[in-house]
């Protein structure tokens, strides 16, 4: 274990103050600013300029979503681990600790929650997520609507994974610097999060008619190089996601809420897809680090029973064969969550196939079509059957570039028509007591061809199961939707040091706040219990996890 992993770098006001001197040195800016025209009819040359100082707050708020700077002491790839692959990578299944972090395995993965650890999601979305917002806020809301509505989108694409893992948060009233900030019940920053995106939606759609074609920050976004006609794509995409997400506690404004996405459009193609660029040089991959250099992350339990039960080619393109016991022929081996071990004993367990130049995914046009799949069993106007959506979720999830070798899996036709084949039992070859026999009521049962007469759970099942593989490697998603619908079946951690609060066959269900709102934010932080409703434990359930 790399001992210097989880130490932090604390550069926000640096990057503040940088990008501070830019526009203030800017005079020609202020110059337009005081012009009276609309800015969401300019040139070109007027748009480009006016971004030069803003732009390095889209990036860096881009590069926070999920971290991937390649800093000297590995602060983002430290980051990521924290906030992800030890949160809702190995909770959703997706992936299996390797590392016993010096504790026999009792940590996070074992529901023995480390405070250094899980406050990890809350400190980067304040310090390099809403602060930077806050500066665009502040700089571009009246003089660059366009470039205030991109940060818009992007504070609800941070914002919505923060109050997924902790529920209510200091979120409405923030103010960069600012100090004893009350807390927001989750419903109230949902409702908030449609404002902002319809807000959003409104002014790109307005600036795509005025401006069509015009790129303004394309040297700044790395992830569509500044086309907002594929920024509309993934705004109307995630309102979907954030609609389906409350619709256990709120059926009607999700129905409404998810028609006006579809309607809009959505994305369709892998080309729609929202992919960070990184060029393993200056931004990387973290998941490559670690996976190879830290050896803390291999594939889970849950990966190897689905994709090896269905023969699902796509196996190969994201994990990598590992013989266990040495000498013997190589296979697919994951490690089941909650394992209790000393070490790096489960390393030799398969790896991730990612390099440090693969892109990192935040939502592929996979997840639209089963989502829509969702709405059309619920009765929503999906524009598509439900059969229809479900296997064209499919088809794209195979026809998606994946792993090291961004390659497809190519046809899949014959994966979509079998209706045979189930998730496969699970042997652990180090501890046998971590195995899922066949029969064990935690092995999923699900066939992968649609079956009009199923019910509406058992079609429910079929449908989070494709999308909970095509998800991979965000794991944070699949977490989510896994407490929302409780699909598709994830193996309960093999051993639970939680002391009673978190239930094992029920799960995890959020993340405790971290120690530093306990000390520097008590009194607000009390209200926030208070809209939890609930102890501030892992067992607590989140405002919208409301299924029967």
């Amino acid at each position: 274990m790399n001992h210097n992993k989880f130490y932090y770098k604390k550069n926000i006001c640096i990057l503040l103050l940088s990008a501070a001197v830019l526009i203030a040195g800017n005079s020609c800016t202020k110059n337009f600013m005081e012009d009276n025209r609309n800015p969401n009819n300019a040139t070109e040359e007027q748009l480009k300029y006016d971004n030069l100082g803003l732009g390095g707050f889209i990036t860096q708020m881009e590069t926070k979503v999920m971290p991937v700077l390649n800093n000297l002491d590995n602060a983002d790839v430290n980051s990521y681990q924290l906030m992800y692959s030890l949160m809702g990578d190995i909770y959703s299944g997706h992936q299996g600790t390797s590392d016993a972090y010096g504790n026999n395995g009792v940590n996070n993965s074992t529901y023995s929650m480390i405070p250094a650890w899980y406050g990890a999601a809350f400190a980067n979305a304040f310090k390099n997520e809403m602060a930077p917002w806050y500066f665009i806020r502040q700089k571009s809301e009246l003089s660059s609507p366009s470039t205030f509505a991109l940060a818009q989108i992007l504070k609800v694409t941070a914002m919505h994974r923060v109050t997924d893992i902790y529920g209510p948060l200091p979120y409405l009233k923030f103010v960069a610097g600012g100090t004893n900030i009350p807390y927001d019940s989750q419903e109230a920053i949902y409702n908030s999060f449609f404002k902002d995106l319809d807000e959003a939606i409104a002014t790109l759609t307005d600036f795509v008619q005025k401006n069509p074609g015009a790129k303004p920050l394309a040297k700044f976004d790395l992830i569509y190089g500044g086309d907002f006609v594929l920024w509309l794509k993934y705004a109307n995409t995630l309102k979907l996601r954030l609609a389906m997400r409350i619709a256990y506690v709120n059926s009607s404004k999700a129905q409404q809420a998810a028609e006006q996405a579809v309607s809009a459009g959505v994305m369709l193609v892998n080309g729609d897809n929202a992919l960070l660029k990184v060029d393993g040089t200056s931004n990387v991959n973290p998941l490559y680090t670690i996976t190879y250099p830290y050896n803390d992350t291999r594939m889970g339990a849950n990966m190897e029973s689905f994709l090896k039960g269905y023969n699902d080619p796509r196996i190969g393109l994201l994990f990598n064969k590992v013989s266990l016991p040495a000498g013997s022929t190589p296979d697919y081996h994951g490690i089941r969550n909650g394992s209790k071990f000393s070490g790096h004993a489960y390393d030799p367990f398969s790896t991730l196939n990612v390099t440090l130049s693969t892109p990192v995914q935040w939502m592929v046009a996979a997840e639209a079509y089963f989502l829509r799949a969702e709405g059309a069993i619920r009765g929503w106007s999906m524009n598509g059957t439900a059969q229809n959506l479900y296997e064209t979720g499919i088809r794209t999830a195979f026809s998606q570039p994946m792993g090291a070798s961004n390659a497809s899996a190519g046809d899949a036709n014959s994966y979509i028509n079998d209706g045979l084949s189930k998730p496969a039992p699970y042997t652990d070859p180090l501890n046998n007591g971590n195995s899922i026999a066949t029969g064990n009521p935690n092995l999923s049962t699900i066939t992968i061809k649609w079956n009009e007469s199923d019910n509406f759970e058992r079609k429910l099942e079929r449908i989070i199961t494709q999308k909970w593989i095509a998800l991979y490697p965000d794991g944070q998603e699949a977490w989510s939707e896994f407490r929302r619908t409780r699909y598709p079946k994830v193996f309960p951690v093999a051993n639970n040091y939680s002391n009673g609060a978190i239930d094992t066959q029920i799960q995890i269900r959020r993340s405790p706040f971290p120690q530093n709102e306990y000390l520097n934010n008590n009194a607000a932080l009390m209200q926030g219990l208070t809209l939890l409703g609930g102890p501030d434990n892992g067992g607590t359930k989140l405002w919208w996890d409301k299924k029967p």
